[in-house]
């Protein structure tokens, strides 16, 4: 589990590496346009601004990281991460020399765009589970170097974290089964290690009836069609103990109701962050 300190340790480093990136060392005179065009202070406002309807996220991040690197500015937020924002509002604004704001103006909407992105696509899955008690689940598929921030995005959105790296679960998948032998190997391998706390993935009902029979308790249904999951589900009736089903593979925006209205208890996809659009901010000088 990442800790709220750490996240915004890690936002603050990233946010300085995308500055780097766009101007190299940070001082005027490496931002040419407006070095030529503006050679003295020039106090202005800027307000950051959604173009779009969106579920906000990153902007304590960047009213943090302006206070640290760039006290000569003021930097006001308007919303907190996780809010609902209708169109056209105005969500960070900026105060002080233009020529500070001009130079941080992309690094700062980019980032604030891409989580605001991810919660923003998030929210739409989350309200698909409306009625039932499915939970949505996240993934490790996220973009080198920004999973941390992206997982933050998705809880901010109304998904739960699953594994945030391969040191936090056990989760025996396909390419696992496969070198261990396959499904009856995989499971005897268990059984003789005494694997506790485990969740293995099935992609067939002849599977997830051997992981049964061996007590398997988190059963991963990959890439099944909705006939297939409900024939599964059933295999838990009459059972003394818990069995936990998760759906993943295949799932998006169309199908997600579907699946949660059989009953299962969470559906992870990797949909909220390597498949979002960007949603429409931008920064206006007043």
């Amino acid at each position: 589990m990442v800790l709220k300190k750490e996240i915004y340790n890690f936002a603050n480093y990233k946010l300085s590496a995308e500055l780097k990136d766009d101007v190299g060392k940070v001082c005027l005179k490496n931002d040419l346009t407006t070095s030529v065009l503006l050679n003295k202070r020039l106090d202005c406002k800027a307000y950051i601004s959604n173009r779009e309807n969106i579920v906000v996220c990153g902007e304590s991040f960047i009213v943090k990281f302006i206070k640290k690197k760039f006290p000569n500015l003021l930097c006001v937020s308007f919303y907190k991460d996780g809010d609902f924002v209708k169109k056209d509002s105005k969500l960070i604004k900026i105060s002080g020399d233009i020529r500070w704001i001009l130079l941080l103006e992309r690094t700062l909407v980019n980032f604030l765009q891409h989580l605001s992105s991810i919660s923003t696509y998030t929210k739409k899955f989350v309200g698909k589970l409306s009625g039932s008690n499915t939970v949505l689940l996240d993934t490790r598929k996220t973009t080198n170097g920004l999973r941390i921030l992206e997982k933050y995005a998705t809880k901010v959105g109304g998904a739960k974290n699953h594994r945030m790296g391969l040191g936090d679960r056990i989760l025996i998948k396909d390419n696992h089964i496969k070198v261990t032998g396959g499904i009856l190997k995989t499971l005897e391998l268990i059984k003789k290690k005494k694997i506790r706390n485990f969740e293995i993935e099935c992609e067939t009902y002849s599977e997830v009836e051997q992981c049964i029979n061996y007590n398997c308790n988190h059963i991963l249904l990959d890439n099944m069609p909705i006939k297939e999951v409900q024939k599964c589900l059933l295999l838990r009736k009459g059972k003394s103990r818990k069995i936990i089903f998760e759906v993943s593979g295949g799932i998006n925006l169309e199908n997600i109701s579907k699946y949660s209205k059989l009953g299962v208890d969470y559906i992870s996809t990797s949909k909220i962050t390597n498949s979002v659009n960007s949603v429409d901010i931008g920064l206006d000088i007043i």
